[in-house]
Formats: C-alpha cells, sequence, structure tokens
C-alpha cells in the first residue's frame, strides 16, 4: 500500500500568524508554492493560500473619468483625478500592510496523517476541492501532500 509518508515533502515552508500580507505573497512567490500552512508554537492554526490573498487585496480600479473629458479643461480635471486615485491606492496599501495573516487565513484545515493510505488523501483533495494536505501526527506538522505529490504516487 502506498503511503502519505512515502510522497509528502518533510521541508513545508509555513507562516506566522502575525505575519503581514505582503510578507506571505513574498515568501509563496520565492518558494514558488501557491500556499501555505499558518502554525504558532509548532500547532497548525490555519492555511494560506494565493486565492485568499489575491480575493484580499482585489482594488476596484474600474473607475472611469472618460466622462470627464467633454468639459472645458478637462485634461486638468482628469489628472487631478488620478492623482488622487493614486494616493487612494497608496492608502489602501498602507492599510494593507498592517493586516495579518490570522485575520484573513482559513482556519478549517484539512489534513492527513503520514501512515494513511494515497488513495484516502486523493479522496480528501476531491472531497474538499484542495490543491493540498496537511500532514500531521500528533499534533505537530510533519509534511505536506500536494495534488502534484498524488500525481507522482501514481508513477511509481
Amino acid at each position: 500500500m502506498r503511503l502519505v509518508k512515502d510522497y509528502m515533502k518533510r521541508k513545508v515552508i509555513s507562516v506566522k500568524p502575525a505575519d503581514s500580507i505582503f510578507k506571505v505573497a513574498e515568501i509563496l512567490s520565492k518558494h514558488h508554492i501557491s500556499g501555505a500552512p499558518v502554525v504558532r508554537k509548532g500547532r497548525v492554526v490555519g492555511v494560506i493560500t494565493e486565492s485568499d490573498i489575491i480575493k484580499f487585496m482585489k482594488l476596484d480600479l474600474s473607475k472611469s473619468h472618460a466622462d470627464l473629458l467633454t468639459e472645458p479643461y478637462a485634461l486638468s480635471v482628469v489628472i487631478l483625478m488620478l492623482i488622487n486615485d493614486q494616493l487612494d491606492v497608496k492608502k489602501q496599501l498602507e492599510k494593507m500592510s498592517k493586516i495579518k495573516v490570522e485575520d484573513f487565513m482559513s482556519t478549517d484545515v484539512i489534513s492527513i496523517e503520514p501512515d494513511d493510505g494515497i488513495l484516502d488523501a486523493s479522496k480528501l483533495l476531491d472531497k474538499y476541492d484542495i490543491d493540498r494536505l496537511l500532514v500531521i501526527k500528533k499534533g505537530s506538522l510533519v509534511g505536506i501532500l500536494s495534488r502534484c505529490d498524488l500525481i507522482k504516487s501514481l508513477l511509481d
């Protein structure tokens, strides 16, 4: 029987609940991963993904100043409006830099044990439509199993 421990990655990149959005985005980008467990004092307290960050960071950039172009001195008005919008974006970014992972991470952690079978892992990934499973033994994070790892198990 193929076991989770035979295919999981043992070196897991994790983040802390107090990390900022930007720090997590940098970590995910640097390590080319799409999500990471959130760990406090050796215990998993949540999961953060690129999708969570993207949803949180959406800005309303749909404002249009095209209707102002028919007015006299329109170019000056549009330039002033764009400068104002730029300042608003800067303020939003400053606010976001203060938001911590714990404020928007998912606390519903789907996990599996290292001695469970690969088939059980595939069922969980499918059932919950997730990309990775945290591998936990006696309450501690010991690995991570991604969909890619699952596919590799088929090749053995």
